[in-house]
C-alpha cells in the first residue's frame, strides 16, 4: 500500500493546483497508458483512476509504505472511515 501525494492541474484553471492524497489500491501496467487507481477519504470515500505519465501530474510522493494481503488491495474498500459521522 503506498500513499502518494499529487498535484494535478485543473484543466478549466491553469494556476491553481490540487493535491490529492489518499493509498494506492491498484495499478494496471501498458507502457505509456498505465493508470493507477487512488482511495482517498476524506467526507466520503471517492476513488479516482489516473494516468500515470499524464502530464497534468506535476509531482507524486510516497509517504510511507506498508505491507499487504494481495497486489491489489480491494479489500480497503470495506474499511470504515473515521472521518465520517455514524
Amino acid at each position: 500500500m503506498v500513499d502518494p501525494r499529487n498535484e494535478q492541474e485543473v484543466p478549466e484553471n491553469k494556476h491553481r493546483l490540487s493535491t490529492l492524497k489518499g493509498t494506492v489500491i491498484a495499478r494496471r501496467n501498458a507502457g505509456l497508458n498505465s493508470i493507477f487507481r487512488i482511495r482517498r477519504m476524506v467526507a466520503v470515500d471517492i476513488e479516482s483512476v489516473l494516468p500515470l505519465y499524464s502530464p497534468n501530474i506535476k509531482e507524486m510522493q510516497v509517504l510511507n509504505k506498508n505491507k499487504t494481503r494481495r497486489a491489489k488491495p480491494y479489500y480497503l474498500r470495506d474499511r470504515k472511515n473515521t472521518l465520517k459521522k455514524q
